[in-house]
């Protein structure tokens, strides 16, 4: 939620956080089950079918205006349904693997600014969690919140002589999450029948559906989000520039957060900035340096760095300040050297490195098809290495990247036919967070770079893809580690090159024993032909379809047989319909899967 706590500055530039209109969202946590399902399937088939609508129409550009407009529809009507489809919104403008670009666009601007509810029931909530009146529990308490979000609001308060802002949450969220995420599992397997494109496991509605699910029901604890406060607090211990807000644990519970007020302006306000004699191009660099240290070296970062939750203040010449650790995400060890290893590898232009890489960090399956993957690789890796030795314009580098991309075409369709690839999904959090940075950077900075920042962290990198992970930092021994092994790579003295050499008549000695056995015929060769595996897998999706179409008309032929029959036929008449109902919505599905099919093939294929 937006706990900011804005200056006097921001303060009049925007306006106070009207009341809620009562039965708006105050009861939608405990109305009936039955009206609030209606109310989310209707809204949810409505998209639905004006979506297939868009997918139909022959001119793509007409299709992408019609979903511009219905994506503006689709944000308006989450922010309709309340706190849970709010936070979905946002949950989905990050999985650009799923969700078509237009909806993207119009969620990544889906903003927790909502109607505040009443300081009464506020007041009331906070002594039912704290078992307390309120004169106990703080010196002073204003009842009008100073920021109000999907899932609460903030109030200023003064407790034991220290300013401090109140955390409350609203009422009903538990009731509300019940229901709705009961809704939203079934919208997700809808979802994925319906949908062509979500073929994978880990590129599906139902795994967003169990991402998405998992998030919310963590952020409606603030004790979890208190926890992560303290935590990021002490990775930022020894930096003068960032500010965390210290939590009060004595007046902090599931549903009430009491945190130290630290007043600030927007990071993106610069008029404000400039005001407090601020450089805003220092506060740039800062922003882009603090997210890499929370992501290269504390594996612990805010997934949710927009100007509402990164607030600035005059201390150190332009301090940090992070609102908001509900939303906290935590980069697996593996992933981290996975990625570490990956940079080093573009880098380096060894496509083997990368997909090594990808195979670490889990992007790619293990016994997926690597041939493909690393062709794939070794093209877009001559893409980077040609343009870096030209000094192209980014016109001319995106001309490049675009033919590099139309001749991989083929090979891309291939790989993701098997659906190679799984992505983390911390790397949706990670991609949000670098892209919002990346906007606010270049509001502060036109000349904003964030590789530029990033070069003082290579021997971070280096550190790390040493295998020392932090130990010996400052020293440079992970840095000149990987400057030796670089040496040793290239006179071919590494360790593994000379187990290599010490291990090759073994090797040798494999090879003619397969060899030997394939001639006997003990093992088969497996040869894969692409062509013919993607024709198989259109006939078998045709001849699907044409078994489906005909039990659509037998079971229709069956069914207008009975009604033209004996009574006592009327119960097996009306079954009949109902299996013929659901074979032609079975064949709608298909029909649709094969013209996304042959869309595909007609995109790739010369």
């Amino acid at each position: 939620m937006d706990a900011r706590l804005p200056a006097a500055a921001t303060a009049a530039a925007e306006p106070e956080p009207t009341k809620e209109k009562p039965g708006r969202w105050t009861h939608k946590g405990y109305a009936s089950a039955v009206s609030r399902t209606c109310e989310i399937w209707s809204f949810a088939l409505r998209m639905l079918f004006a979506e297939f609508r868009c997918r139909r129409m022959a001119d793509p550009d007409v299709a992408a205006t019609e979903r511009v407009a219905l994506a503006a529809r689709l944000k308006d009507g989450l922010l309709s349904l309340g706190p849970t489809f709010i936070k979905l919104g946002q949950l989905l403008s990050t999985r650009v693997d799923v969700v078509p670009a237009e909806y993207v666009a119009a969620l990544s601007s889906l903003q927790d600014r909502v109607p505040g509810f009443s300081g009464e029931l506020a007041a009331e909530t906070i002594e039912n969690e704290l078992g307390r009146s309120l004169t106990e529990l703080y010196d002073s308490f204003e009842l009008e919140p100073i920021a109000a979000a999907s899932l609460g609001q903030v109030h200023r308060a003064v407790y034991d002589g220290r300013q401090v802002a109140v955390k409350v949450q609203r009422s009903g969220l538990r009731e509300l999450f019940d229901v709705d995420l009961k809704n939203l599992r079934a919208l997700a397997v809808l979802a994925d029948k319906l949908d062509s494109r979500t073929g994978s496991e880990d590129a599906s509605w139902e795994r967003v559906y169990d991402e998405s699910a998992r998030l919310l029901w963590e952020e409606i604890d603030y004790m979890v989000e208190g926890t992560n406060g303290d935590r990021f607090r002490r990775n930022f211990a020894d930096v003068p520039w960032v500010k965390v807000p210290v939590v009060y644990w004595e007046r902090t519970s599931e549903k009430v957060l009491t945190m130290e007020f630290v007043e600030g302006v927007k990071i993106s306000d610069t008029a404000a900035l400039a005001a407090m004699g601020i450089d805003p191009v220092v506060v740039a660099r800062r922003s882009a340096e603090a997210f890499l240290i929370q992501v290269l070296r504390h594996g612990f970062f805010h997934g949710d760095c927009h100007p509402g939750n990164l607030n600035v203040d005059a201390v150190a010449d332009g301090r940090l300040i992070y609102y908001d650790t509900g939303t906290m995400s935590e980069v697996p060890p593996a992933v981290r050297e996975g990625l570490v290893d990956a940079l080093f590898g573009i880098y380096g232009g060894s496509e083997k490195d990368v997909v090594d890489a990808m195979t670490k960090m889990g992007v790619l399956k293990r016994g997926a098809d690597r041939v493909g993957v690393e062709k794939i690789g070794r093209s877009l890796l001559t893409s980077f290495r040609g343009a870096l030795a030209a000094g192209s314009t980014n016109a001319e580098r995106r001309t490049d990247v675009t033919k590099r991309l139309d001749m991989i075409g083929e090979d891309l369709l291939s790989v993701g036919d098997d659906a190679p690839f799984r992505f983390p999904p911390v790397f949706a959090f990670v991609y949000r967070s670098f892209s919002t940075l990346e906007g606010i950077g270049k509001g502060l900075d036109p000349n904003y770079d964030l590789t530029a920042v990033a070069g003082p962290f290579l021997r971070e990198l280096a550190d790390i893809r040493g295998g020392l992970n932090g130990v010996g930092r400052g020293l440079g021994v992970g840095a000149a580690l990987t400057v030796a092994q670089s040496g040793l790579k290239r006179v071919g003295l590494r360790p593994k090159d000379i187990a290599a050499v010490v291990t090759q008549p073994r090797k040798v000695a494999y090879v003619e024993e397969t060899m030997r056995r394939m001639a006997n015929g003990d093992l088969k060769l497996r040869v894969r032909v692409l062509d013919s595996e993607r024709s198989l897998r259109r006939m078998s999706l045709v001849q699907e379809n044409l078994g489906t179409a005909l039990l659509a008309a037998t079971a229709c032929n069956i069914a207008s047989v009975l009604m033209t029959s004996a009574t006592r036929f009327a119960a097996s008449s009306r079954v009949m319909w109902v299996v013929a109902a659901v074979s032609l919505l079975r064949l709608a599905i298909g029909m649709a899967k094969l013209r996304a099919m042959d869309r595909r093939l007609a995109r790739f294929t010369v």
